[in-house]
Formats: structure tokens, sequence, C-alpha cells
């Protein structure tokens, strides 16, 4: 585990999937459709917890310029500038469940982190962030 300083906020905009966590691929692909090209652009995963007790997951991307959540009919989402604990899961595809368990392992050691998770896709790797309370 690492702590990882995001110095400036990352706007993104999202798709929400229908359901947690079955329809999170069906979430990127409704995505991707919305976006000219997804070469070059960073994508996250965005999990939190309904008061409800639900999971919500929106599937997000950063934005190139302001507005273009608009002009993609997207929500946005603000993934805040601060510290979080953070840990790698490489080659994630060959074990989709490694990402549920990496968070659910930064949660217990750091029991004061607070939602959403956030996970960086970066190739065959995803980064895993929990946010520490200040």
């Amino acid at each position: 585990m690492k702590i990882l300083t995001l110095v400036q906020d990352i706007p993104t905009f999202c798709v929400t999937a229908e359901s947690f966590p079955n329809e999170i691929h069906k979430a990127f692909e409704r995505l991707i459709k919305k976006l000219p090209t997804e070469h070059g652009r960073m994508f996250f995963g965005i999990a939190f917890q309904e008061e409800t007790g639900n999971m919500v997951y929106k599937a997000a991307v950063k934005e190139d310029f302001p507005g273009e959540a608009n002009q993609c009919g997207c929500e946005t989402f603000m993934i805040r500038k601060g510290y979080y604990i953070t840990e790698t899961v490489k080659n994630w595809k060959t074990d989709i469940t490694s990402i549920g368990k990496t968070f659910q392992k930064l949660g217990e050691s750091h029991p004061n982190a607070t939602f959403p998770c956030v996970e960086w896709y970066k190739g065959n790797d995803v980064l895993c962030m929990v946010r520490l309370e200040h």
C-alpha cells in the first residue's frame, strides 16, 4: 500500500451501471460509445454506498475540456484532490474479483477512509484508491 497525493481535482463524466457488480462492463461500453475516441483517455471506476446500503458504480472518463460531459449527455463527477491510500492490481482482467478484494483490504487497514472508492485504469493494471480523511 502506498499514499498518493492528488494535487488537483480530476473532472470526469460518467455513466452509472444499472446494477453492481454485474453491469459494470456494460456501463463502460455505453460510456465509450459516447466518446469520439478512447485513445489517450483516462478511465476510472467510481463506487460508493448509498444511504439505503446499495452500491453504486459509475464508469468514468476524465474530461478533455470543460463542457465535454454536456456534449456527451453525461453526468459529471469530480475526483477530489487529497490523500489516497492505494494499491495496484496487476493484470486485473485475469481475476476481476481481485479489485473488490483489494478495496476490502484497503478499507480494513484504514477505517478512517471515505467513499467513494476510485479505480484508475492504467492499461492492464488498475490503481485502487481510497481517499483518506484529514
